[in-house]
């Protein structure tokens, strides 16, 4: 593995060079970033994936519920169309991307929206009447120009200490971060003590134009992905189902909580066939045992809700999971403040 990460040292050094340049495009002037009269902000990472975009933009969401005309607007990575769409509960994952999909199931009252081109994204919106836009794992999206930029970083792979792909999971060198009003050390341990926060601020060392916070993430009883029903896991022996980048958050969480006896482990995103159904139901099978269930992700689950003939009688549940943040009210604060700030009847 260490000789094979030497040989992609030349790939990287390449990449970070691409990436430096079309950078510096964009704070030259070269390229020009749009900006917008109502707020905007970004969610996103420098990482390839795995640090909990999903889940803050469902928070800062609800965080928002004060405003009416709100919308979250993605790329819709893995879909098979093109330009703008709109979803809703009912679309499908091919047509629109499972995350997005996801926000559409649980905001029902919120515009969803995919366009690979955010700007244009943002100005349909808007002549649709949203004043108020989240962008979705936009902050390598430099055509946009946010009005509030928010970079994540998981507590157990913190950006400053890794490095650029193919070597890495970096996507663009660490300095990038200096475009981040707020950074976020997510996935944090519930407990966080005064030295892990001390020494990670010290590692971090945000500059004066940002706010360093730490996020955790709390999780509640599975529920049903057909009938909604909830489900205890005590005693249950579990079959873990993932397609994600990172999936160590819920394996540490089922420690000592119930026995996993297998986990099927896709790559992040992962389109399911009638082949991995047809596992998943050979395994379930395997499970000798009267108390059992098959436990996933919400993302997954609005993947596998397109296989309910098959899948339906099997009890199969994915996992709900919310951020919560280590003083709160520093974060609250600041995205209400910008938000009641920048909207057009403020």
């Amino acid at each position: 593995m260490i000789l094979l990460k030497i040989f992609l040292i030349p790939i990287s050094l390449l990449y970070g060079l691409l990436i430096w340049f079309r950078n510096k495009c964009f704070d030259l002037g070269f390229f020009k970033s749009q900006s917008f009269d109502i707020p905007i902000i970004s969610v996103g990472n420098i990482s390839s994936g795995g640090t909990g975009k999903t889940t803050h933009v469902e928070y800062i969401i609800s965080l928002l519920n004060e405003f009416s005309s709100k919308a979250i607007l993605s790329r819709g990575y893995g879909r098979k169309t093109k330009g703008f769409q709109t979803v809703v509960a009912d679309s499908k994952v091919e047509e629109v991307g499972d995350e997005p999909l996801q926000f559409a199931q649980k905001f029902q009252n919120v515009s969803i929206a995919v366009q690979e081109d955010r700007s244009q994204g943002i100005k349909k919106l808007t002549k649709e009447g949203v004043d108020l836009i989240v962008l979705d794992d936009a902050f390598q999206h430099r055509w946009v120009q946010p009005g509030l930029n928010i970079l994540l970083t998981t507590y157990s792979n913190l950006y400053i200490d890794d490095f650029l792909l193919p070597v890495g999971k970096l996507r663009e060198g660490r300095m990038s971060a200096l475009r981040a009003n707020v950074i976020v050390v997510t996935k944090t341990p519930k407990a966080l003590l005064p030295v892990d926060k001390n020494r990670l601020i010290e590692q971090i060392s945000p500059w004066p134009h940002q706010i360093l916070c730490f996020s955790y993430y709390n999780y509640s009883h599975p529920i049903n992905i057909f009938t909604e029903e909830e489900e205890p896991l005590e005693e249950q022996q579990i079959l873990l189902l993932t397609g994600i980048a990172d999936a160590q958050s819920i394996k540490d969480y089922l420690i000592g909580k119930v026995e996993v006896i297998d986990h099927l482990e896709y790559k992040d995103h992962h389109p399911y066939t009638s082949k991995d159904v047809e596992k998943i139901i050979e395994t379930w099978k395997e499970i000798k045992s009267s108390k059992k269930l098959i436990l996933t992700t919400h993302k997954d689950a609005v993947r596998l809700q397109e296989f309910k003939e098959e899948l339906e009688d099997l009890s199969i549940y994915y996992l709900p999971v919310e951020v919560k943040f280590h003083e709160g009210e520093k974060f609250n604060d600041l995205v209400l403040s910008y938000v009641r700030e920048n909207t057009r009847n403020s």
